[in-house]
């Protein structure tokens, strides 16, 4: 598993503006290397091409981690620093001295396991030091702040330095063990992720509800990038901190947005959803914990929990969803409880359309005839043969008619009323301790 270290660094005024110049030169590099990319040169012909100019400047190991950046680059046309601050710079909005500072503003060292860490950046306690190529054998040094729950006792970690906001923040990265599975009780732990927090279901293992809980973090909705960052590492320590106690997996919507215009409610709604950075939150703790995640299909959880659970366990709309997704988790079914009209057609948009409602515990919700049939072959439980009374009498009269002969009670049928039992008495009456046979 990678892990990330953020941490924060300070250097004197002379050992600043060198690393600026560091970060200055191996991004130049870079940009050199996507050049010779985008001229259908290959590996070390990269290297050699970017040396012609930087080899006095940049040691065999910047230039390579500078190579190393401008390969993970796909685009055949790119801007360095971004699109939207260079149109920012033509129209006299920002100073040239600011996009050179975007364009320039990080130092790449990846690590080495025969080296025993990093050749070029390294971390002892809370001191960095950087090698100078000007000067041999002399590193750049300063103080660095990162929380103590880290350790950097690594053979081999990445750092990444960059310069933003007027100060350098540092990226410490390398390879994690994961820990072996905890041992996983029956049942699920369903989560639903929406914009202002996520809710939990927890199932035992026949799927029925346990216990629900909605944590909520409005925050995330319109606070800056730091705080809203912090508040999303919480929803998903809070919830993987309860999955651990209770010994079960994760379950958690596969959920992708499709960017259509659906009004400014939604529209607005989507771009400040962070459920990519809850749900890699999320699943980020819980493979350092040990915990199992599977993802299953969004679709339908929200209405299937609107129609069976939200009024039979006095449920929210969110923890109601949660709960089918761990029930979906565990490959149970849902059983149609709920009333589905016959097809109406509506108007809409001028137009008709097929619609069937669906009628629930307090709940009605109208579902196009494509939408229906999708949800019942996909995520119900097959329809079985009517076995009320009215339908075996019917079976019976048709019995009746083409055979000609009266219907025998001998059938295993049961209606799960009080006092009724089985007949298996012939005949088109029979009483079985005061109770008449529905059947007969």
């Amino acid at each position: 598993m990678r892990t990330v270290i953020h941490g924060i660094a300070w250097f004197p005024s002379i050992t600043k503006e060198r690393l600026l110049n560091l970060m200055q030169l191996q991004c130049s590099a870079s940009r050199s290397a996507y050049q010779a990319q985008q001229k259908s040169l290959k590996n070390n012909d990269i290297r050699k091409y970017v040396k012609q100019n930087f080899m006095q400047s940049l040691n065999q190991r910047y230039i390579n981690d500078a190579c190393s950046n401008a390969s993970q680059i796909s685009k055949s046309h790119v801007i360095f620093g971004g699109k939207k601050l260079w149109k920012d710079l033509v129209n006299g909005k920002i100073s040239k001295g600011k996009w050179h500072n975007k364009r320039n503003n990080q130092l790449y060292s990846r690590g080495d396991r025969s080296q025993q860490g990093n050749p070029n950046i390294r971390i002892q306690g809370n001191r960095i030091y950087i090698n100078d190529p000007n000067n041999r054998g002399k590193w750049l040094e300063g103080s660095i702040f990162i929380p103590k729950k880290f350790s950097i006792n690594q053979d081999c970690y990445d750092v990444r330095i960059l310069w933003r906001n007027n100060r350098f923040e540092i990226k410490i990265g390398y390879e994690q063990e994961i820990p072996d599975s905890i041992s996983q009780i029956p049942g699920s732990i369903g989560i639903d992720i929406n914009p202002d927090g996520v809710a939990l279901a927890e199932t035992n293992g026949h799927g029925n509800l346990l216990k629900h809980q909605y944590l909520a973090e409005p925050r995330i909705q319109f606070a800056r990038e730091d705080k809203r960052n912090y508040d999303i590492y919480q929803l998903a320590k809070e919830a993987i901190e309860q999955a651990k106690q209770a010994g079960k997996s994760i379950i958690i919507e596969n959920l992708k947005f499709i960017r259509k215009n659906k009004g400014k409610i939604f529209n607005r709604m989507a771009s400040n959803f962070c459920y990519k950075k809850i749900a890699e939150a999320i699943v980020r703790r819980a493979e350092k914990e040990g915990i199992e995640v599977i993802q299953v299909n969004p679709a339908f959880t929200s209405i299937l929990g609107l129609l069976k659970y939200k009024e039979m366990y006095s449920l929210n709309r969110h923890t109601s969803a949660a709960l089918v997704i761990g029930r979906r988790g565990m490959g149970i079914k849902e059983r149609q409880v709920f009333g589905a009209s016959a097809e109406e057609k509506v108007k809409k948009d001028g137009s008709e359309k097929s619609v069937v409602n669906l009628e629930g515990r307090g709940t009605r919700i109208a579902l196009s005839q494509k939408s229906w049939s999708w949800l019942q072959d996909q995520f119900l439980e097959p329809t079985t043969a009517g076995l009320t009374a009215p339908t075996l009498d019917r079976r019976l009269a048709a019995q009746m008619s083409s055979e000609g002969e009266n219907p025998s009670c001998e059938s295993q049928f049961t209606t799960g009323r009080t006092g009724l039992k089985q007949c298996g008495v012939k005949g088109p009456h029979a009483n079985l301790n005061g109770n008449i046979c529905q059947v007969c």
